[in-house]
């Protein structure tokens, strides 16, 4: 009997389709990092598509090849800096069982960000962040806020307004030490101790 062999067809990667989508990547780097110059230095009005694409150094058109508006692209930027953010703390914050602890370590890590890093916390205050219910750090923090009321650590009514109180607390911390001031780890400290005073907390 006759033996068939098969022929195996290996197929290669269209050079071209890979070298298109990285530029597609790069495009909308230089698009989200443009953003986050414009959001954090115009302090004096409210910035436009048009500054984005003069700051990025590509056309309008380009723009909607990657973000239906400003506010997409805002939200785009604030998700990709948070998550990096949580992602980067993650094997400190890992290593604390208790959710007081890791509620205390986690706000008081993205404050020092803010203050060693002003473009950034001056982008996550006028940015609106407090508000987007998408962000990684939003999800730990609820279920920190969750296990400690559990758990008789934190004493609070509902979960929903404590995680939006604290988020609030955090942006607004993230501003002010983003701005600078002589002090920053008493404000770093106070802000932490009144973060647990306000949830309740009794360790």
């Amino acid at each position: 009997m006759a033996r068939t062999e098969k022929t195996v067809v290996v197929e290669r990667p269209n050079h071209r389709v890979e070298v298109a989508a990285k530029k597609r990547l790069q495009t909308r780097a230089r698009l989200l990092e443009a953003t986050m110059k414009v959001f954090a230095s115009a302090h004096a009005h409210t910035p436009v598509i048009e500054d984005v694409v003069r700051e990025a150094g590509v056309s309008r058109g380009t723009f909607y090849l990657h973000f239906l508006s400003l506010d997409e692209a805002v939200d785009a930027l604030a998700s990709t800096l948070s998550d990096q953010m949580t992602t980067d703390i993650l094997p400190v914050y890992d290593l604390l069982k208790e959710p007081w602890q890791r509620f205390s370590v986690g706000f008081r890590l993205f404050l020092k960000r803010a203050a060693a890093d002003p473009t950034w916390a001056s982008f996550v205050t006028r940015s609106n962040a407090a508000s987007n219910h998408k962000l990684l750090v939003r999800d730990y923090m609820q279920e920190d806020l969750r296990r400690g009321c559990a758990a008789a650590q934190f004493a609070f009514g509902r979960l929903e307004v404590a995680v939006d109180f604290m988020m609030g607390a955090s942006v607004a911390g993230i501003g002010a030490l983003g701005l600078g001031m002589k002090d920053p780890e008493a404000y770093m400290d106070e802000s932490v101790r009144m973060g647990l005073v306000g949830l309740g907390c009794n360790s």
